[in-house]
């Protein structure tokens, strides 16, 4: 068969285009009448195919605007065109055109950068980006990276949308392409904006590290570390640092040999240019891989010359980078001894030099170091006393933060933060109200950085850190294991004992340490949100501060933190999250405790139901590998019992979550406490027709609970049978409906009449009422005569001498012996 001449193909293309502006696609109908015009450019039909498009391209103003603006370079064209995108939202293909459209623009322009990012955030140029992206990948991105961080923002975004790509394979060949094209930018002489290319490494490897297996080779790992150099911004050095994060969870044995390689090879080098791309690179890497980097630290040689070298090259940045590797490097107890032996001359020297920020970071290290005296060695030393006391370290911090000197807070606040581990110290940051104060308010300050918020609540949670509760056995541990060690079991520090810690707690909460809490997890980083569950916690251990803790807004503020890591826990693919495994129960903890020493209706409203406690504290009640999971638990059902006594609601939420749980676990538990605490939750609950029904409603399980009910009447613990008692004086009295399934218990009212022959009044009085409910029915009459309910009944009020009970009596004798 002949084929077809040029023109039946140039008119079929224009056919085609016409299909296509006639659907919508401009950009479609555009590229097939550029080809059809290349065949036939005096054809008049495709002449007047091409005048349609044009009409139809006039009517969307934004398209209008940003054709004119690729042929003017206008930067008036491009706010209009920004302004028009703003105003009126887009519809998919006319933002797919408009990418079509700007493809043409090559030169670099702030506002382009602006567009684009706003255009990709449209799912009609997402689509056309991730189609440019699988066609011609290195073209696109060439073309997308001078424009500016927006658009390479928006990249990154559209790489990491699955939905965006026909299927995985083009998904994760975008991803090694665009890694591969960012790493070469990297790779190349004087670079602009090398942070941009970092971001692209760094997100994909944060995002999906398993797709970029294979082509990270030895290269690729020497750009990324030579980017942390302190000299270089520090946006670049950022993604840097969290690129090598990832390439170490990626594979941390081929990461820490090539760290290590690339480091010694550096220092090898021995000029200061190459040393202080060594020291960043390891001072960067120390908090990654303490244990390779502090192989590298102690390598023989190394510490004892440091100081030797770094003088000799009379270099400031180096200086500066190598108290950033020490200040590094004291996270690890040989280090630090390495550190005390042959470097804490030199600190001292420094930290009395006149440049602030060398003599802060000097200071750091110092309090790191601590008060030790260096450990002795082969050779005799002269023992000298420490140029700088801790207490004269730390006061110089403090001042630092109280008069807000910018350029130092970061250092003053790590300081002290390690300080405040230390029982003398926090001691005294919680009594210097000042301090507090300040420190609060740079904390709440929107613009204050990650790192000092994190330091700020390091200091927080160990000022209101309490000792471990360590049960019996655990304390025997630590005995034998002192013995073991040849060591005399020490007793804790005074100011650590829970007096101190609680008044420590006081200060805190009056200081308004809460409502800041609520400002800074308002952001939800996994750090913020670790750190205040804990400190919430540590607070809510001193019962009079509870109610203050509740007015500052804690219960919305544990809710909704233990919602949010809960949340993100279950949707998890890889069971990881980034919050403290503690921090979920931590919260929750601290929810128990508060709900427990509060009046629930005042606590809760409209706006924060009661139900929305439910989940979190159910989450205490599960067995754990701790040994202290029983006191969660018991503090659980403390507050859940409290919250049963709002309203039916609340009940029937507190049964569908965690009714199976309380009484087929707890209420058989052998820890004496927690069964109290689940037989009173169970006698709270019995107000709802929800519990009664688990009770009564004939089945096999409704039997067996409520025979494990009868059976809490006969317990040892006085306030579990007087919980059990209430419990079935309530069920008892919804009549036949639940009297008949009592009456199919062989021994139900022998339960009763054991009720009747307690020695408390609370419980006869029980006991007297229950009876009285099951006498109502003429079956059950029956068995409470035959079982000597009457004479049980009689018996109570001929004994007792309190008023209530004898009443209950002479209305059950109404019944059980009528006239």
């Amino acid at each position: 068969m002949s084929s077809i001449s040029e023109e039946e193909r140039a008119l079929q293309l224009a056919q085609a285009a016409s299909e296509s502006l006639a659907s919508g696609d401009l950009a479609a109908a555009a590229m097939k009448l550029r080809e059809a015009t290349s065949i036939a450019p005096e054809n008049a039909q495709i002449k007047e195919v091409w005048e349609k498009l044009r009409q139809e391209e006039d009517r969307s103003e934004f398209l209008a605007i940003c054709k004119a603006w690729v042929q003017s370079k206008d930067e008036a064209d491009g706010e209009r065109a920004l302004k028009s995108m703003k105003e009126r939202p887009l519809k998919q293909k006319e933002a797919e055109q408009a990418m079509q459209i700007l493809n043409d623009f090559k030169d670099e322009d702030d506002v382009l950068d602006q567009v684009t990012g706003e255009l990709l955030k449209n799912v009609g140029a997402q689509t056309w980006l991730a189609q440019a992206v699988r066609e011609r990948p290195t073209r696109s991105y060439y073309e997308l990276f001078p424009r500016g961080d927006d658009s390479i923002d928006g990249l990154l975004k559209v790489l990491l949308n699955r939905s965006l790509w026909p299927d995985d394979d083009a998904f994760k060949n975008s991803h090694r392409d665009v890694f591969q094209l960012s790493l070469a930018m990297l790779m190349e002489e004087a670079l602009d904006h090398p942070e941009r290319a970092m971001r692209g490494v760094a997100q994909l490897l944060a995002h999906h590290a398993n797709h970029l297996e294979n082509i990270i080779d030895a290269d690729s790992f020497n750009v990324i570390l030579s980017s942390l150099d302190i000299r270089l911004p520090k946006t670049l050095r950022d993604q840097a640092t969290l690129a090598s994060i990832k390439l170490f969870e990626l594979s941390p044995d081929t990461a820490k040999k090539l760290i290590s390689k690339f480091v010694t090879e550096r220092a090898e080098k021995g000029d200061a240019d190459n040393l202080i791309i060594a020291f960043s690179a390891a001072a960067a890497i120390f908090p990654i891989a303490v244990e390779a980097a502090a192989a590298l630290f102690l390598t023989d040689g190394f510490v004892s010359t440091l100081v030797p070298v770094v003088e000799k090259k009379k270099s400031h940045k180096l200086v500066q980078v190598t108290l950033e590797l020490i200040s590094a490097a004291c996270v690890d107890k040989k280090c630090r001894e390495a550190i005390n032996r042959h470097c804490r001359d030199w600190l001292d020297m420094v930290a009395d030099s006149p440049d602030k920020g060398r003599a802060n970071l000097a200071a750091l290290i110092l309090v790191k170091l601590g008060d030790e005296e260096p450990p002795s060695s082969e050779n005799p030393q002269v023992a000298t006393p420490a140029k700088f006391d801790q207490s004269d370290l730390i006061a110089k911090f403090k001042s630092m933060v109280i008069s807000s000197d910018a350029g130092n807070t970061q250092d003053s606040i790590e300081g002290l933060a390690y300080a405040s581990l230390q029982a003398k110290f926090r001691e005294g940051l919680s009594e210097d109200s000042q301090f507090l104060k300040r420190l609060m308010l740079i904390m709440g300050d929107p613009d204050t950085p990650g790192n000092i918020i994190f330091g700020g609540l390091t200091i927080f949670a160990n000022i209101t850190a309490f000792l471990p509760i360590q049960s019996d056995e655990e304390k025997r541990m630590a005995q034998l294991k002192a013995y073991a060690n040849v060591q005399k079991p020490s007793a804790p520090d005074d100011l650590l004992d829970d007096n101190h810690a609680t008044a420590r707690c006081k200060r805190l909460v009056e200081a308004g340490v809460v409502p800041l809490l609520a400002q800074l997890c308002k952001k939800r980083t996994a750090n913020v949100l670790s750190q205040s569950s804990q400190i919430l916690l540590n607070l809510s251990r001193d019962k009079t501060s509870r109610v203050l803790i509740v007015q500052q807004g804690a219960i919305r503020l544990l809710i909704v933190m233990w919602e949010h890591m809960a949340s993100a826990i279950a949707s998890s693919k890889t069971g990881t999250t980034p919050f403290s495994p503690t921090a979920p129960p931590a919260a929750a903890q601290a929810l128990s405790r508060l709900l427990i020493s509060v009046d629930p209706r005042l606590t809760f409203s409209a706006a924060l139901p009661p139900t929305t406690a439910v989940r979190p504290l159910q989450s205490q009640l599960s067995r754990t590998e701790s040994s202290a999971w029983q006191l969660y638990a018991f503090e659980a059902l403390l507050a859940l019992t409290n919250l049963a006594t709002l309203d039916e609601t609340t009940q029937t939420h507190i049964i569908r979550a965690a009714f199976d749980r309380i009484v087929d676990d707890l209420l058989l538990s052998n820890n004496t406490m927690l069964q109290r605490a689940a037989t009173q939750l169970v006698c709270n609950l019995m107000g709802s027709p929800y519990c009664v029904e688990k009770f009564a409603d004939g089945s096999p399980r409704a039997k067996h609970r409520l025979h494990l009910l009868l059976a809490m009447t006969d317990v040892e613990d006085t306030a579990t049978r007087s919980a059990a008692g209430g419990a079935l004086a309530t069920l008892l009295s919804c009549g036949e409906i639940t009297v008949m399934p009592f009456l199919q218990q062989e021994k139900g009212v022998d339960f009763l009449i054991g009720l009747c022959q307690d020695d408390e009044d609370e419980l006869q009085h029980r006991g007297v009422v229950c009876l009285q409910s099951v006498g109502e029915v003429p079956a059950g009459l029956e068995v409470v005569k035959r079982k000597g309910g009457v004479g049980a009944v009689m018996d109570v009020q001929n004994a007792t001498n309190n008023r209530v009970v004898i009443d209950a009596c002479k209305d059950a004798l109404a019944v059980l012996k009528p006239q």
